[in-house]
């Protein structure tokens, strides 16, 4: 990123049904996942009054179908020319779908890779029951961003890192109790909420509130369950784990979408 380049964040899709996310920083345009339907996406950009086909980076977290479905999609008929994912994302994804692609990149977990010599990013390891999945921290010397989504706890030695970002893209995913009084399977419910699975609403408040320190920040809540969790939940979670509430602004992401939110 260039000193000065506005930075825009839009959420096209979050949650269990599919995840996906644009990134417009300046006239770097770039794609976080594919977990929604080509024509869905296509709406979307619409919507938001964006090109679909001048994006053309994609950044990939893990190979979960609700990261991934529309991925083959995507690259059949959008414009993507560069993918960047760790290997063992790739070696995870259907051989059909990684013969479409362009030009591949490999990532490592605390190794700082650019995209069009402008935009730092580095990935760090996640807990999750993927290949390799990995989150991603967007940087320039002024603006920030965190990518943090599908792990069961975030190491000690990422808080660093993850600390005083402009935004947060990060999961708060269940409450337990509406969790374990769920009809689902008590194996899927144990999943959920093992170190391999999602963070509860306690854990990613706690997380929060340890991140964001020096100034105010964004944070867009992810990959809500629909029939575990509640944004009144989430709201307690917050007041009961932050020192001070008022230090972050927060926004609500679903099925539905976010329009732009600038840093």
């Amino acid at each position: 990123m260039k000193e000065g380049d506005t930075v825009e964040v839009f959420i096209l899709a979050s949650g269990s049904k599919g995840n996906m996310a644009y990134l417009k920083v300046g006239d770097i345009k770039i794609f976080i996942d594919a977990g929604i339907s080509y024509q869905k996406v296509k709406n979307k950009m619409q919507a938001y009054g964006e090109n679909l086909y001048d994006v053309k980076t994609l950044i990939i977290t893990h190979e979960h179908h609700d990261h991934i479905m529309g991925l083959k999609m995507l690259l059949k008929h959008a414009a993507i020319e560069d993918i960047y994912l760790t290997k063992g994302t790739y070696n995870a994804l259907p051989v059909e779908v990684v013969a479409l692609f362009e030009r591949t990149h490999f990532v490592e977990a605390d190794q700082i890779f650019e995209v069009a010599n402008e935009i730092q990013i580095t990935p760090f390891m996640l807990s999750h029951d993927a290949a390799e999945p990995v989150g991603y921290v967007v940087q320039n010397q002024d603006k920030k961003m965190v990518v943090l989504t599908d792990t069961g706890y975030v190491d000690q030695g990422y808080h660093e890192l993850l600390s005083n970002a402009d935004l947060y893209i990060m999961e708060s995913n269940h409450h337990p109790t509406q969790l374990m009084q769920s009809p689902r399977p008590f194996l899927l419910k144990k999943r959920i909420l093992g170190e391999r699975g999602h963070l509860s609403n306690d854990d990613a408040a706690w997380l929060m509130n340890l991140f964001v320190k020096d100034k105010p920040s964004k944070w867009v809540v992810a990959h809500i369950s629909e029939d575990c969790n509640t944004q009144l939940d989430i709201e307690e979670s917050i007041v009961k784990n932050f020192d001070d509430p008022t230090k972050i602004e927060v926004f609500y992401a679903n099925q539905e979408g976010l329009p732009g939110i600038k840093l």
